[in-house]
């Protein structure tokens, strides 16, 4: 399978108070997409002839996945109702490897950039506690296994959400939903602290830099949806700033996903509302050096979630969890440039090729994925992966957070 190189976002970061410099891995892009399917299922699509060339059963619930920087392996989580396990697809055989069971209801294992840990969070507790499972990515076996203590150990419902890694692959971000606390892991020693958020966290996002964390809350009736900044040059990681979304003229709130600009001067956050009640369309910019809002703008998707970032950084295509809608964002001009209507339900998320040319964005619903001409902004083909509900994620390279490619 032909492969392509690029530098390794993380790869000019100053050594923090780690105390050494980041070890990350160049960073490969493969020339598949991997779609992957809640119903059970991961298809392989080549991008040069847009053809599907395996289907492997994976689990119920996979539609979460990380790839490992040298792009050789995918891990696959399973987040269904009963689920317990990993399953590891070899990328280059487009085979299933493994399946490793790592505790209650995987949510979304996440490689580190060195591409040595998988750190995995759990949507369900484990024994009354809060689960974070850490492989070793070279073997496939448990190294660590950290059980956290939580006020309500009958807790019900989503008890984490997303992870994220330090740029120098120390901490793993984790996010506690039943505490509502941020969990911090350092993996020279396993321990682990923690931080309380005024509202459910959602989404940690290291900036480009590696300097900082910003952490989306969700907000409730006591705070509103905003983001929280932690200067991750210090020891002690103290908040640095707080930010609320602007949420004008929205009717519901909820605050999702948030990400940073290619060029690392903007951060992006979505206001997709309640989860069953997804009319949220704001997206607010905030300006990463004076932890101010600068612009927002309301789009005709609803239900926003993701802003995934083009490879080159011109653009921000926003898909939502509301309507069958995507729209594109300028990010030098702060609007909207096109909005396209693509399936039959609702829209998941998007995968580049790295010159930037096609994306290929899945739909939840009708279960296809749907390439996209970067540069018309048109819809030039569907790529039949399922014909079902359940669609998920879909991925090649590897990314520590959702929306954020390698820079170049």
């Amino acid at each position: 399978m032909k492969k392509f190189t690029a530098l390794p976002w993380a790869c000019v970061v100053a050594a923090l108070w780690a105390g050494q410099a980041p070890a990350a891995q160049r960073v490969v892009w493969p020339s598949v997409v991997v779609h992957l399917h809640g119903s059970g299922s991961a298809y392989f699509v080549d991008t040069g002839t847009d053809t599907v060339t395996a289907t492997l059963e994976t689990c119920k619930g996979g539609t979460l996945a990380s790839t490992t920087p040298d792009a050789k392996k995918i891990y696959v989580s399973c987040a269904a109702e009963g689920q317990k396990e990993i399953v590891v697809l070899d990328l280059e055989r487009q085979t299933v490897s493994k399946r490793i069971a790592t505790g209650n209801r995987p949510k979304h294992g996440l490689v580190s950039p060195d591409g040595k840990w998988v750190g995995i969070n759990h949507w369900g507790l484990d024994g009354g506690k809060h689960r974070i499972t850490f492989l070793d990515a070279k073997t496939d076996e448990i190294a660590k296994v950290i059980d956290l203590p939580v006020a309500n150990a009958e807790a019900k419902g989503v008890a984490s959400m997303h992870n994220a890694w330090s740029l120098d692959s120390r901490l793993l971000f984790d996010v506690d939903r039943v505490d509502n606390r941020l969990v911090v892991v350092d993996t020279r020693d396993w321990s682990v602290r923690t931080f309380a958020v005024p509202s459910a966290p959602h989404y940690p996002a290291p900036s480009p830099d590696g300097k900082e964390l910003w952490l989306v809350h969700e907000g409730d009736d006591k705070a509103a949806p905003g983001i929280l900044v932690y200067d991750l040059t210090q020891p002690e990681m103290p908040v640095i700033a707080r930010m609320d979304m602007p949420l004008i003229g929205e009717e519901v709130a909820e605050a999702h996903h948030g990400n940073f600009t290619q060029d690392g001067k903007l951060f992006l956050a979505l206001n997709r509302g309640p989860g069953k009640d997804s009319r949220g369309r704001e997206v607010a910019f905030f300006d990463t050096q004076s932890k101010r809002l600068v612009h927002r703008l309301t789009t005709a998707s609803n239900g926003v979630g993701h802003t995934y970032n083009t490879p080159d950084g011109k653009l921000a295509v926003v898909t939502n969890y509301g309507n069958n809608v995507i729209t594109v964002i300028d990010i030098n001009q702060r609007k909207a440039v096109k909005d396209l209507k693509i399936g039959a339900g609702r829209m998941g998320h998007v995968a580049f090729t790295q010159d930037g040319r096609w994306g290929y964005v899945s739909n939840e619903k009708d279960g296809n994925l749907y390439k996209i001409d970067m540069n018309k902004l048109e819809t030039v083909k569907k790529i039949e992966t399922g014909n079902k509900q359940g669609g998920g994620q879909v991925l090649n390279v590897w990314t520590n957070t959702f929306e954020e490619l390698p820079r170049r």
